[in-house]
């Protein structure tokens, strides 16, 4: 144990002494993060959140749309099938609902936007006004 220990304090010294610093070049004109940003459509944060949320919503409101006309296929072609049309009735019941909560979240968002005066659909992160590319 003894040797482990004395071959462990030898190995880590002999490292230490032979290491010596590396020295580099910085351009302070260079881009930092190494990514050609003219490329990326979204270099800001804030706006990427705000066109994310904005997809979010879009979506889920032609979701419900699909559930709510699929429904009504169902139903007219449920014929006398009480059960099919139950079912039917069922999934357009669900998708309205789930219309009305994308609408509601729709309008919180909006509202508490208006409360705390955040644009929410052009964010920005405060702090974050930079240009892409530089300091």
């Amino acid at each position: 144990m003894r040797r482990k220990l004395l071959s462990l304090a030898s190995s880590t010294t002999t490292l230490l002494l032979a290491a010596s610093p590396a020295y580099a070049q910085v351009d302070t004109n260079a881009n930092v993060t190494g990514f050609e940003t003219d490329k990326i459509p979204f270099t800001e944060m804030g706006r990427l959140l705000s066109n994310a949320l904005g997809l979010l919503f879009f979506f889920a409101g032609l979701l419900a749309f699909v559930f709510i006309v699929i429904g009504g296929i169902q139903w007219i072609t449920a014929g006398g099938d009480a059960k099919a049309a139950s079912a039917a009735r069922d999934r357009i019941t669900a998708a309205v609902v789930g219309l009305l909560v994308v609408v509601a979240a729709f309008a919180i968002t909006l509202i508490l936007g208006q409360v705390f005066g955040i644009d929410i659909f052009n964010f920005r992160f405060p702090g974050a006004e930079q240009t892409a590319g530089g300091p």
